[in-house]
């Protein structure tokens, strides 16, 4: 077989630039100065005789031809990650480096007790954990895999979701708050102190809430804290300042030793389907597919029956 009149590896130099649309981010991506990556895909078309791409200040187009030989070298990319995956399943060991965005609240309670297991079982992959609730520009910080809760039905997204299992929401109070104010019904919620689980820009003070048939019911009501830290909305709802929307999974001790009671236990204030996202399932690492796996059967068997729903299929 005649080798090809460039070096395979511009190949990726190529495809990186076309998928980030633009040179700069894709140097970023690479780790490599902007001036190599333009100077590899210029010999790259200088070795086929064509012209791939039409750059001028604003933006970045592909020719005809370039979108045609785009198309063979992510399918030689895909070949050579499988490939690669191939091998690493037959020597059983995975390396490489994994990047992981989590929301806060799951770093704190879920993550603490999934990751040590990961992190003894494969010692040669290199993790980088980002915490956080903001947006996440999964191939621009270039995140391998993110956890994140959904609503209940999957946001129109170009990244690709998998399913974790649902997480169990309530509603839960202090004995000393219920002593003060009785709730009973979900009309009792308008007079009570509501402490929210939400971004300071949510300007909804309503309770959602879903019954057993996931019938949506609101109920206006009285926002007395609003706060997107998980750990907060807990302490101050031990300290009887109102009613706050917490995980079962985050209140198992509390409801053991009757610190906090689950208030209308016949409705949930989220659906909690906890995520995966992946940039694409093309550009999947080793790692984050292991770490995928793991995540899904790790976090579900550390929820008890009662904190959690059926698992989703991946």
């Amino acid at each position: 077989m005649e080798p090809p009149p460039f070096e395979l590896n511009n190949l990726r130099f190529f495809v990186a630039v076309v998928d980030r649309q633009g040179f700069t981010a894709a140097a970023d991506f690479l780790s490599v100065p902007k001036s190599r990556v333009s100077r590899l895909v210029s010999d790259l078309e200088a070795s086929l005789g064509t012209r791939l791409l039409q750059r001028n200040s604003r933006k970045l187009v592909l020719t005809e031809a370039g979108s045609e030989f785009y198309a063979h070298c992510v399918a030689i990319l895909e070949q050579a990650h499988l490939a690669h995956v191939a091998m690493q399943h037959r020597v059983g060991t995975v390396t490489g480096t994994l990047r992981i965005s989590v929301s806060v609240a799951v770093a704190d309670m879920l993550l603490t007790e999934a990751l040590p297991s990961f992190v003894a079982a494969h010692p040669q992959v290199k993790i980088f954990v980002q915490a956080t609730n903001r947006t996440v520009d999964l191939i621009q910080e270039r995140i391998d895999i993110a956890v994140r809760g959904m609503k209940a039905t999957p946001e129109s997204s170009e990244l690709v979701q998998s399913r974790i299992c649902t997480v169990r929401w309530g509603l839960f109070a202090s004995p000393s708050y219920l002593a003060r104010k009785l709730v009973r019904t979900v009309e009792d919620l308008e007079q009570a102190d509501a402490l929210m689980y939400r971004a300071l820009d949510d300007s909804d003070t309503s309770w959602t809430l879903y019954g057993a048939d996931d019938r949506e019911l609101r109920q206006r009501t009285d926002a007395h804290l609003q706060c997107d830290n998980m750990a907060v909305i807990k302490s101050v709802t031990l300290s009887g300042a109102g009613i706050g929307e917490l995980p079962l999974y985050a209140c198992r001790d509390e409801l053991a030793n009757g610190t906090l009671v689950h208030v209308l236990p016949e409705f949930r204030p989220r659906f909690g389907r906890l995520v995966l996202l992946f940039p694409s399932r093309r550009g999947m690492t080793p790692a984050a597919r292991r770490f995928a796996d793991h995540l899904r059967s790790t976090l579900f068997s550390l929820l008890h029956p009662d904190e959690r729903m059926e698992q989703d299929e991946p």
